[in-house]
């Protein structure tokens, strides 16, 4: 049996640490720094300028150790003294690197420069090898650059690595909640659909449809980590119709949003699990009638939401069940120390979340849930 391979992929070549126009535009920048330093000198000495020295000179400079420096960072990268198990060895390569690459600099610039006769005498190679020491520090300084634009590199990396870390854990974490959200609703609106069968057949199915509507916003709803305080409010009303529907005259439900606020950005799926933590564990075991409010108004940069209930309360308000925790670990990713959460609660006095976000209106052309 015979198979056919596919066509190899060519290994990506890493691109350099700095690009070669970068590193000309660089050294004929200080070519001409060193230029104008000269003149100045001289000027001030009243000693005139040898513009062939001084100009040609600082350009060959600049010329040779721009060709130079691609090979220095390099060498950077192939005898990396970043990693501590090689260190002495690569430590003991650029130094025999150094004075090479250095001789050779200044072989081949004494001798453009006699050539040229832009430097007068004789060309000497025992006075050019004498002198090679004098700029070796300049290779050592091209390998200090060749490291920090290493650093530079890696902790922009670091950053875009944590950035999409942190968007998969909030992606994971809204699927995660959906997921529980779906056989949830599903599971307890069918059963109070089933017993509304035999008592009030329209409530029930009015019912149905207002469950099919909430279930397909939830499922066909992108999956984007913020929407607009509009959609977040259309999924809400609908699960507090499907309650109203479940308990009649025993939940009032008010709304109380600032003009201007529809379009603001938030967490997606924030209000339903707060109004749906109310209900169940505020409300629904209080004798008689309750309360829901939620309110949203902008102060000044940011976005103030407000869930508030007359129901049983709590005395710790430190407490904390899973539903809330997964709410701050989400705001944290998101905003980080951009948000402010506070709950109020005590016995037979309700609960109030309160919630402080930047206000941040969503871009035109922006993803909508389906109607």
């Amino acid at each position: 049996m015979s198979t056919t391979a596919g066509p190899l992929k060519t290994p990506q070549k890493t691109p350099p640490l700095v690009s070669g126009p970068t590193i000309a535009l660089a050294w004929l920048l200080f070519s001409g720094f060193m230029v104008l330093l000269i003149f100045g000198q001289n000027l001030s000495a009243g000693t005139p300028t040898d513009w062939r020295e001084a100009l040609g000179g600082r350009l060959l400079h600049g010329l040779i150790w721009g060709l130079l420096t691609p090979v220095v960072f390099a060498l950077a990268a192939r005898f990396n003294l970043l990693e501590s198990r090689h260190r002495l060895r690569h430590l003991l390569a650029h130094a025999a690197t150094s004075y090479i690459l250095t001789l050779a600099y200044r072989l081949v610039y004494a001798a453009v420069m006699h050539g040229s006769g832009a430097t007068p005498g004789h060309f000497s190679l025992n006075t050019v090898i004498a002198n090679a020491n004098n700029w070796v520090p300049i290779y050592w300084m091209l390998l200090c650059m060749a490291y920090a634009v290493q650093y530079r590199e890696r902790y922009r990396e670091g950053r875009v690595r944590a950035a999409q870390l942190e968007t998969q854990l909030v992606q994971a974490q809204l699927q995660a909640l959906k997921m529980q959200l779906q056989p949830h609703f599903l599971f307890n609106s069918m059963n109070a659909v089933s017993a509304l069968m035999s008592q009030d057949v329209k409530a029930a199915r009015r019912m149905l449809a207002q469950l099919s509507q909430f279930l397909r916003l939830v499922l066909e709803g992108t999956d984007e980590q913020e929407v607009t305080l509009e959609q977040e409010l259309r999924l809400t009303r609908l699960y507090l119709e499907i309650e109203q529907t479940r308990f009649p005259d025993r939940l009032a439900v008010h709304y109380d949003i600032a003009p201007g606020t529809e379009g603001a950005l938030l967490p997606a799926l924030l209000l339903q699990p707060v109004v749906e933590n109310a209900v169940r564990h505020g409300l629904a075991p209080r004798a008689g009638a309750g309360e829901l409010a939620v309110r949203a108004e902008k102060q000044g940069g940011r976005l103030l939401l407000q869930v508030k209930d007359n129901g049983q309360g709590a005395a710790d308000t430190a407490a904390r069940g899973i539903g809330l925790r997964n709410l701050e670990s989400r705001l944290a990713t998101l905003y980080g120390p951009e948000y402010a959460l506070a709950v109020e609660s005590a016995p037979a006095c309700g609960y109030c979340l309160r919630l402080s976000i930047p206000f941040r209106l969503a871009a035109a052309g922006a993803t909508h849930l389906p109607a």
